[in-house]
């Protein structure tokens, strides 16, 4: 811009009429330097400044630069004079684009693109080869199911190739869904779902839309080879914006539809699922909000009789304060397992026996005698707590230990049923709140015992903290990524440039999930771990849509972005028609990056780790069921459901700007279902199941992602369109995909069985035929047990 002013300001002048300067040389058609300075004005306030609206004056470092203004009023001071018209051309991507320090898309990104696709197929190859001999050597690991008898077949475990059929055998049938639970066998579902989008929508765009924009668009794009076959290769004013229009269309009404279509095969299997379940938990229900005269095992089992008269009523038990009894079992069992370990160490090393220091300056004590006498010290004290409560629990409220939840039991499901469904028990909306119980192994009874006072207060400081890691995420994802771009590998540079600009997000995107769960544990009552997973679907999600979807248009001022959105709503269209076409090679450099950390996974590092040290203290069989299960903050279901479907939504999302996002995303779905079809039902243990929560939360996301698919491509016809008509076609689709929300909410309910379905004769017996899931657990607090009655259950 500099160079263009010098010019202009040398032919104000006369000083190069002759057609000698620099700049001349770069017009094709002879132009003057002053046409080209109103070319570049145009360009800088409607292409180059890309990722920021026009009225933004924080332009990016290297388009900012001292000449702007003068540029743009040079140009606008000569306009009157033309007397010639010159074809303005414009490129997604005229020059290196930086905005908030987030790298867009560039002439040199092609190599760099290839070179991080060859390193992550290689990274593909050798995580599976090193798989592939893990998995002979520790079978204990790789194949824990398999060994249990709890696999749905079983491969060779000596095989080195025996797992890839075992894998692509997994289906989303009855016998599968049995041995692996249903949210499990819907999380492979999802992927095979991804492909399928991605085959249907993808495979038809690469081989109509890319020779559009390759043959037709006017090679706008330069330099930039990889934007050749995206939309970035279309010139503003180009038909081709009626074509993508109608693409815009074709992708949400077919999308929608598969959507649909999924979730009634999703629904038969929930009601099959629903009559499966064992009947401790199918015919119990979770009260919540009991008043303080009821808060007792008989007072609440007198209070469900009024309710349900005759013998409905099994069983009841009403939650009980056991908070300091857990504290005294908790430290003996950590006594239990230092006083196992030092056993260990003193029979491997007789001649020197472990010792144990108070403190810095404590003198040294034998080991093994400091954990017995621990033991010894707190295991009366805890049966005497125990006794204290048990005695106690007669009285209501917290004089009997008395919580105000409690589980209460029916004899028959259908009664069950139909305490989920009974409304204004009483006048406060806030007691006497009847759900559906979680399994009782997962239970956080500790949660439970919560004072619904102080749970308000502690509630309002978890969103504080979650509002304050969302205006903190970005400069963390930016501070990262300026360090990462600083480094320079010598001849591993073209590798690295791959790599620096999407490490920021990827280690952020890998961190985020710890940081909500611990505030969620922290602050929030969740009831159950896997309800806890459900609650992290939901926030992870989101925050990876505002800080990895839409990272280009909030940039790294998250503050600003927001605020504008806030005041201003309707500038979402122009933000986004702005910023994201210009960010398609950071999100193809994203999903690739995505294979190689799936076949990560199939390494299971981190519990092969814990596994080798556990086998210095105990068995093996011991120190395989120590060393699981995997770290459930990053790979439990509401992580990888999060995870799968942002996946998605970058697809959906950019696919039709740049077709090649969808064979990326079609890969890494194909990687998914191969590597967790394999890991989810052979290696990894079993976790309780909800039924399905997770699959309709991610689909409902998907819907979400396709909203903000139609308000980029909106935005993006309104700017480069010829006219205002593809962008006014396209606007109904949003109401279209918000109809279409509607309807999966309202009509395609499965949370219940059908009430009717279960007093009919016909499904009564249909229920009696049906074999139940076992569960040996009760809802009752393990630490109100005996221990022996512990190792029993």
């Amino acid at each position: 811009l500099e160079v263009a002013v010098g010019s202009a300001t040398q032919q104000a002048s006369g000083s190069c009429n002759d057609g000698s300067c620099p700049i001349n040389a770069d017009i094709p058609d002879g132009g003057t330097g002053m046409q080209l300075l109103q070319q570049e004005a145009r360009v800088f306030t409607r292409s180059a400044s890309g990722p920021h609206r026009s009225e933004d004056a924080s332009v990016a470092p290297r388009v900012r630069s001292p000449a702007a203004p003068l540029l743009a009023s040079l140009a606008e001071a000569d306009l009157h004079k033309r007397t010639t018209t010159t074809t303005l051309r414009t490129t997604t991507t005229p020059m290196t684009l930086v905005y908030n320090d987030l790298t867009y898309n560039a002439s040199g990104d092609l190599p760099a693109f290839l070179s991080g696709l060859l390193t992550n197929c290689l990274m593909i190859v050798g995580c599976i080869i090193a798989f592939m001999v893990l998995r002979v050597h520790y079978p204990l690991k790789y194949s824990f199911q398999v060994l249990q008898g709890l696999a749905p077949s079983k491969p060779d475990v000596m095989s080195h190739f025996s797992w890839i059929k075992a894998s692509l055998n997994i289906d989303l049938d009855q016998h599968h869904i049995e041995h692996i639970g249903l949210d499990r066998s819907l999380l492979l579902e999802f992927s095979r779902f991804g492909m399928r989008v991605c085959m249907v929508i993808g495979v038809p765009l690469v081989f109509i839309t890319c020779p559009l924009h390759y043959f037709c668009g006017g090679h706008v794009a330069g330099a930039d080879r990889l934007s050749y076959f995206s939309i970035g290769n279309v010139q503003n004013g180009s038909w081709l914006y009626y074509v993508e229009a109608m693409i815009t269309w074709a992708t949400v009404i077919t999308v929608c539809r598969m959507m649909i279509l999924a979730q009634r095969r999703f629904i038969s299997l929930r009601w099959s699922w629903m009559r499966t379940m064992a009947p401790l938990r199918a015919n119990t229900v979770l009260v919540e909000g009991i008043p303080e005269e009821f808060q007792s095992d008989e007072e609440l089992k007198k209070f469900f009789e009024t309710m349900f008269p005759g013998d409905k009523i099994k069983s009841t038990h009403c939650v009980k304060d056991t908070s300091a009894l857990s504290v005294l079992l908790h430290k003996i069992s950590e006594a239990e397992a230092k006083l196992h370990e030092v056993k260990i160490l003193n029979e491997k090393d007789p001649a020197h026996p472990q010792t144990f220091r108070s403190g810095c300056f404590g003198a040294a004590i034998d080991a093994e005698e400091h954990y017995s006498r621990i033991v010894e010290e707190l295991r009366p004290q805890a049966d005497t707590l125990r006794k204290t409560i048990v005695e106690a629990s007669s009285k209501p409220g917290l004089e009997g230990y008395n919580c105000t939840t409690g589980f209460v039991t029916f004899h028959q499901r259908s009664d069950a049923e139909l305490a989920t469904r009974l409304t204004n028990i009483s006048s406060d909306m806030t007691e006497w709140r009847i759900d559906h119980p979680p399994e009782p192994s997962d239970i956080l009874w500790v949660d439970l015992m919560q004072d619904p006072t102080a749970e308000e207060g502690r509630k309002w400081t978890g969103y504080l903290l979650i509002v304050g890691l969302y205006f903190a995420y970005m400069p963390l994802v930016i501070g990262i990524t300026n360090v990462a771009k600083v480094v320079d590998l010598g001849p591993l540079q073209p590798l690295w440039a791959s790599i620096a600009p999407t490490l920021g997000l990827t280690i952020m995107v890998d961190f985020l999930p710890t940081f909500i769960i611990a505030i969620f544990k922290m602050f929030f009552t969740l009831k159950a771990e896997a309800w806890a997973q459900l609650r992290l679907q939901e926030m992870y999600f989101w925050f990876q849509i505002v800080f990895v979807v839409l990272a280009t248009a909030v940039g790294q001022n998250t503050r600003d972005f927001t605020k504008s959105l806030a005041t201003d709503p309707f500038s979402i269209f122009e933000t986004l028609g702005n910023s994201m076409p210009y960010a398609t090679h950071f999100y193809m450099n994203y999903i690739v990056m995505q294979w190689s950390t799936h076949c990560m996974n199939l390494l299971r590092y981190v519990n092969l780790a814990k596994f080798k040290m556990f086998c210095a203290f105990y068995s093996e069989e011991e120190a395989a069921v120590k060393s699981e299960p995997e770290d459930q903050d990053y790979y439990g279901m509401g992580s990888r459901h999060a995870r799968w479907t942002t996946n998605l939504v970058i697809a959906l999302v950019f696919g039709t700007i740049c077709p090649w996002m969808y064979l990326l995303t079609l890969i890494n779905f194909a990687v998914c279902r191969l590597v967790y079809g394999y890991l989810i039902p052979f290696a990894e243990t079993r976790k309780p199941d909800l039924g399905g929560p997770f699959w309709v939360t991610a689909l409902r996301h998907t819907h979400h992602g396709l909203m903000i698919y139609v308000i980029l491509m909106i935005g993006v016809l309104w700017i480069r369109g010829p006219n205002i008509v593809p962008s006014v076609v396209v606007i109904p689709a949003l109401a279209y995909v918000f109809f279409s929300l509607k309807y999966f909410d309202e009509h395609l309910a499965w949370e219940k069985l059908p009430f009717h379905e279960m007093m009919t004769k016909e499904g009564k017996a249909l229920d009696a035929a049906t074999t139940k899931r076992e569960l040996s657990a009760e809802y009752v607090q393990t630490e109100l047990l005996q221990p022996s009655e512990v190792a029993s259950s």
